[in-house]
């Protein structure tokens, strides 16, 4: 059986029996799996172009519209395909665009990281000269401590036997390539930040810490869960899911470098470095470690410190003695790619108190001052990143990401300007924080009914809005023109105002234990992706985040990429992030004492 792709033009081919989630997974075709493939979550929707469909399931008719059955739709986690077809799937590639715009490392970096290539004139032995290869090699470095890596000494006779000039890569005074000709030019390296939604790659020059590339893909492993929990739990079921979930980000990660290097005109033989930052989860799958604990209390991890080693062992796509350097975690839920944002930022050297917000999949905060911080996570994500929302979606084309309710109308604007087919984060927020500045939710979360809102003034075009539809009670954010019309569930809006309400708690905790006010804080620091689209007046009109000047807050990035890229450029950067995970003192909330009067203070808007 021979399935087709759209529009990333995937070919796959194989035995029918699989679910079309699992034959994407396998063909490496980004589809999204939220609920891990249990039917629950209807955002695994694809449309069959060329094959006989089947009627559809039940789940099918619980989470699709009449118009998208008709239309071909059918959940990709369902539906078994049994002749040759061709399928198409959402376009998801504006998400991890947006990743690489997001990446500025400091200019005032210097890098250190201990790599250089030498260009050498080398003489073969004669009767007067008798010294071994090795050592003319050695000598004519005009170094001292310099010694041949011993997986090298094969390939000395083939490349010296003729003399000449050779180029010799040196890493931390051991000779880890050698190569005939001039390629001093060619010395590079990899840092990722592997995203629970979008994994970044940035190619490297190490002579001079030029960046070259980046290039985002989808995590693949979204197959098997948006969050890190389903995850979790998938990969213990058995070793081979394990393997399964360890292998495809590898597979990704490889995928990226092999582009990186293609698109650069390089060979990825001249990679001797890689760095790598994620979240706890991301780390221990990254190293196919099995992180069930971190789904049960107390979610300790397997490991937090710095992991170091070759290359090739990992299963990395470059040079055969490259070595990596997966960035140390702080704890179970506060990650390798939080200790990276702390080394962008430069958190830790702050005297007064700042504030870091990291809100994605996972939401993590740190508030630091006079070289003190602490740091916690909350259970955040699946809402803000659409897992969670009734018609909530990546950051793709057509996805709402603007909202503004104008005296009668709801005004919109959609990723590349397209037709509106759900909302993205960012639209979440705005969507949210834009229903309680009218009025039309009220403190407590609650979507008014039309006949009140007339009655508090509002006009009619916009109270007009709220409705009963098929989900209970809703507001439409856009009338569909031939297609579904977007709305907003009271559902969707409690699921904001928990998400919110755990970030809240989260910080007005750790200004308690650091016995400050938040207008005591000097700064917020908005991170990833996500975060760079959130509009600072949603944000605090919603709750999010304090309200505080709003010139004290500034929008950081991609830190977690920043920081991967400084360790991959700096050795001294590498030694900070293991000294940063070790001074940062981790707040678990469900354990302390004053969280749950906090939540539920923080659930009021």
């Amino acid at each position: 059986m021979r399935l087709e792709f759209l529009p990333e033009k995937i070919i796959w081919s194989g035995d029918p029996g699989m679910t079309l989630l699992e034959i994407a997974a396998e063909a490496g075709a980004s589809i999204d799996g939220n609920c891990a493939g249990a039917g629950t979550c209807g955002k695994c929707r694809v449309r069959i172009i060329s094959a006989n469909i089947d009627e559809p399931c039940e789940a099918d008719r619980h989470k699709l519209t009449k118009r998208e059955l008709a239309a071909g739709y059918r959940l990709a986690c369902r539906y078994r395909p049994t002749e040759d077809a061709v399928i198409e799937i959402p376009a998801s590639d504006s998400a991890v665009k947006r990743k690489t715009k997001l990446l500025d490392v400091k200019e005032a970096i210097r890098p250190d990281h201990r790599i250089y290539k030498r260009l050498i004139s080398y003489k073969k032995a004669t009767l007067d000269d008798q010294r071994s290869d090795e050592a003319r090699i050695i000598d004519a470095c005009q170094a001292d401590g310099i010694a041949v890596h011993p997986a090298l000494l094969a390939e000395i006779p083939k490349l010296a036997k003729d003399g000449g000039e050779l180029t010799l890569t040196i890493s931390d005074n051991e000779i880890v390539h050698i190569e005939k000709g001039n390629a001093a030019d060619a010395c590079y390296g990899v840092s990722f930040d592997i995203g629970t939604t979008t994994v970044v790659g940035m190619l490297w020059n190490l002579d001079g810490g030029r960046r070259i590339d980046a290039i985002a893909r989808t995590n693949p492993q979204g197959a098997y869960g948006a969050d890190v929990i389903s995850r979790i739990h998938y990969a213990s079921e058995c070793k081979e899911n394990l393997d399964m979930i360890h292998g495809k980000i590898i597979d990704c990660l490889n995928e990226i470098t092999e582009s990186l290097a293609d698109r650069a005109g390089i060979s990825a033989e001249n990679i001797y470095y890689l760095t790598v930052a994620g979240n706890t989860t991301m780390a221990h799958f990254f190293i196919g470690v099995e992180p069930i604990q971190l789904a049960q209390s107390p979610f300790a991890p397997v490991f937090r410190a710095a992991v170091r080693g070759y290359a090739k062992d990992a299963g990395l796509l470059a040079n055969k003695l490259a070595r990596y350097y997966l960035l140390p975690c702080i704890a179970g839920h506060v990650g390798s790619d939080i200790t990276a944002g702390l080394i962008a930022t430069e958190l830790l050297d702050k005297n007064d108190a700042h504030l870091m917000l990291d809100v994605g999949t996972n939401g993590e905060i740190v508030l630091g001052m006079k070289g003190n911080a602490i740091a916690c996570s909350t259970a955040a994500g699946p809402a803000f990143e659409g897992a969670s929302i009734h018609q909530g979606m990546r950051a793709a084309s057509g996805a709402i990401e603007d909202v503004r309710i104008t005296e009668n109308d709801v005004v919109i604007k959609t990723i590349d300007d397209q037709p509106a087919v759900g909302l993205c984060g960012s639209g979440i927020i705005d969507a949210v924080s834009e229903l309680i500045r009218t009025g039309i939710v009220d403190k407590t979360g609650k979507l008014l009914d039309e006949q009140k809102l007339i009655e508090k003034g509002l006009a009619p075009e916009v109270a007009g809005r709220v409705r009963k539809g098929a989900h209970g009670k809703e507001f439409v954010l856009c009338y569909g023109e031939g297609s579904e019309d977007v709305v907003i569930l009271q559902k969707d809006i409690r699921e904001v105002q928990l998400a919110k309400a755990a970030i809240s708690a989260g910080i007005s905790i750790m200004m308690k234990e650091m016995r400050i006010t938040q207008q005591d804080i000097t700064k917020i620091l908005i991170a990833g992706a996500f975060g760079n689209y959130i509009k600072v007046e949603s944000a605090i009109t919603l709750g999010l985040i304090p309200d505080i000047d709003r010139d004290r807050i500034a929008y950081v990035g991609n830190a977690a990429g920043i920081g991967a890229s400084m360790a991959l450029l700096s050795h001294r950067k590498r030694k900070e992030a293991d000294e940063i995970s070790r001074a940062i003192r981790h707040l678990e909330l469900s354990t302390y004492p004053d969280f749950q009067d906090a939540y539920l203070s923080a659930m009021m808007f």
